[in-house]
């Protein structure tokens, strides 16, 4: 009985937790820059754990039970875990980096340290080879730099959550951090070096500086260009944050301005050690104590609920993996490792794909970005309004606004008409998304599409359909979370003095197919095709559409949305703009734009066919600047994207 009323309360507790969480998802967002990250209470975890590859984070409940803490408290835990998480995201690479960016100073400490041994005689020692000395040194380094992001982490919230610098809240991260073991007394039991890495935290949290009472000099007594030390670094790390700096502008800060006394206290603990010959077991003295080349422990508590250095280096391991990961086969076709012979693409094919592939990265990385954000506002719960409510509860931000009002009507004892109530109560209902999105490009290969026009559509066809490629995989790991299968569509179309389909809907199909048809759709965009008559392939793609997806297109079960990418005006003016209105009358979502210069006639029959008659226009004349189409054609699919998943 004792187990199933801690169970219920546990469960109570977690759902409780999650009303919490779904409360607080705009603030979470804004804080980590990711409104796609999702965060889940488990039972059973001591500390938070963050799965980048499912875009989760999990929060240690029972943890969070055993403290009994509060909404604030728990909010400031997942600040403080996820304080850097958007710097990660951009610079996983320079994070994971780190070893071989500090080498420097990696090989100076170790020669330094060896140098030492040496003098002592016990350079054969076993217990002194090289590699234990540069393990050692690579340890405290990185340990160092840890503490530094810790320190920078600590500052962000307080920076961006000003409520935790009021003093009731900032007395219970405070306690929490004296539960974590870091105090002022722990300070004295470091060796020198380590203790000034941790000394920024303590002096943030007890408004005191650490004694160094061995030092000729306490390192914080120091000034730099004529200000205290401390007091120094702190005010150039609230400005790095405050500009959104990351580690590209830190590390090289600490190595100039703080890393240096690191290294000089660090260096005195090494002149001062005593060392001693060993039978295969190292064994030294310093301000340590024996074992003064055994890995730091300080951070590493039990009862911290952060995750450890270990921990913080094994997320970006993944974050970088999942960042690197295209498609497995997408990335052979790309550079040329599959035989695709049999689908009629070259090696020579695959290799000019590759070029406008390798042209469109930073493109194609912001719509993963777009891509991430799309899939988790998806994911959310979408408030509806429930009737029947009189009043319903207190609109804070109102209640704000309309303060003076309120003052006046509590002198008359009458509320009824303050604006400072919700007039419906919300209720969480899952949002429902389309099925199928179908999207055709339809792209002008008549002989007036010059070389710059060839060269503009190669690269938007290029980066578009990479980009939904990586959209669907996103949407394929997510699929649980959408409670739905969603699937997104391309296929390509060519059109001149005649029209064709270049690539198809493989929705059935291999994933070499897949790949197949997108090399072909930029490589045999070649300007061989004469006229311009766009009204023939409009009409295909018209009458293809069944009577049965066409009831799906009108409930939202399905979207259907073309591009026509064209340099002139279309040959058969009246018939283009007949089967554009049919398509619409079936709705689907249909777009072209015009790149090239162009006389006055063309434009106005560009204008008749896409924008004369609708409610809205549905043509974009880009002109000359035809290096602004891969731009445009990107800003107009995600923007129908976001529609289509916001309905």
């Amino acid at each position: 009985m004792f187990e199933y009323d801690e169970q219920a309360l546990i469960e109570e507790a977690k759902k409780h937790c999650e009303e919490f969480l779904q409360k607080e998802q705009r603030s979470l967002a804004t804080f980590t820059g990711d409104s796609s990250l999702r965060y889940l209470p488990a039972s059973k975890l001591q500390r938070f754990l963050l799965d980048p590859s499912k875009g989760i984070l999990y929060l240690p409940l029972e943890s969070f039970l055993d403290r009994k803490l509060d909404e604030n408290q728990i909010l400031w835990h997942i600040y403080y875990e996820l304080a850097l998480y958007s710097d990660w995201k951009r610079q996983t690479k320079k994070y994971r980096d780190r070893k071989k960016d500090w080498q420097k100073e990696f090989d100076h400490m170790t020669s330094y340290l060896l140098a030492r041994i040496r003098k002592e005689g016990l350079e054969n020692d076993p217990a002194y080879e090289p590699k234990i000395i540069s393990n050692y040194v690579r340890r405290e380094i990185l340990d160092f730099l840890y503490q530094m992001d810790k320190q920078i982490s600590f500052l962000r919230v307080l920076q961006m959550c000003p409520i935790y610098r009021e003093k009731e809240n900032f007395d219970k991260i405070v306690s929490y951090m004296k539960q974590t073991g870091k105090t002022m007394e722990s300070i004295s039991e470091m060796p020198r070096h380590r203790a000034f890495a941790n000394s920024f935290l303590r002096i943030e949290l007890y408004k005191r500086e650490p004694m160094f009472d061995e030092c000729a000099e306490n390192p914080f007594d120091k000034k730099i260009f004529n200000q205290p030390f401390f007091g120094f670094i702190h005010d150039q790390f609230i400005r790095q944050i405050n500009n959104g700096h990351g580690i590209i502008e830190r590390d090289p800060f600490l190595r100039s301005f703080v890393f240096p006394t690191f290294e000089q206290l660090w260096k005195q603990e090494i002149d001062e050690m005593m060392f001693y010959q060993s039978t295969g077991q190292k064994e030294e003295q310093g301000k340590g104590g024996k074992g003064s080349f055994e890995p730091s422990k300080e951070e590493d508590m039990p009862d911290s609920l952060e995750s450890t250095q270990e921990e913080v280096e094994k997320i970006l391991d993944e974050m970088l993996e999942q960042q690197d990961q295209i498609s497995e086969s997408v990335q052979n076709a790309i550079q040329g490792k599959l035989d695709l012979e049999t689908y009629g693409i070259s090696q020579s094919d695959q290799q000019l794909f590759q070029f406008y592939s390798n042209k469109m990265k930073p493109e194609r990385e912001q719509m993963r970005q777009f891509w991430r954000k799309l899939i988790g506002d998806a994911k959310k719960e979408i408030s509806v309004k429930k009737n029947g409510q009189v009043k319903g509860k207190l609109n804070i931000d109102s209640f704000i606004h309309a303060y003076p009002d309120f003052v006046e009507a509590e002198k008359k004892g009458n509320y009824k008409n303050l604006p400072i109530f919700d007039r419906y109560l919300l209720e969480a209902q899952a949002d429902k998304l389309p099925e199928r999105i179908e999207i055709s490009f339809v792209i002008d290969n008549s002989g007036s599409m010059n070389a710059s026009k060839i060269e503009a559509a190669r690269k938007a066809l290029a980066v578009t359909l990479l980009s939904i490629d990586d959209f669907n995989g996103y949407l394929k790991s997510n699929a649980e979370q959408l409670n739905q299968k969603i699937e997104v569509l391309s296929e390509t179309w060519f059109f001149g003095s005649k029209y064709y389909n270049v690539k198809e809907f493989n929705d059935k199909n291999g994933k070499e197919k897949e790949n197949s048809d997108i090399i072909r759709s930029i490589v045999k965009l070649n300007a061989a095709d004469g006229a311009t008559d766009d009204a023939g392939c409009l009409r295909k793609i018209s009458d293809s559409i069944t009577p049965l997806q066409e009831s799906e297109l009108k409930k939202g079960k399905q979207i259907k949305i073309i591009f026509e990418i064209t340099d002139g005006a279309s040959s058969f003016p009246g018939a283009a703009k007949e089967a554009v209105q049919e398509l619409l009358s079936k709705n689907v979502e249909i777009y072209a734009f015009q790149i090239g210069k162009n006389n006055e006639t063309n434009e106005k029959i560009f204008h008749f066919v896409w924008n004369e008659g609708y409610k809205q226009p549905h043509g974009v004349i880009i002109g000359e600047q035809v290096e602004k189409l891969p731009k445009e054609l990107l800003k107009a699919v995600g923007k129908n994207m976001q529609s289509a998943f916001g309905r």
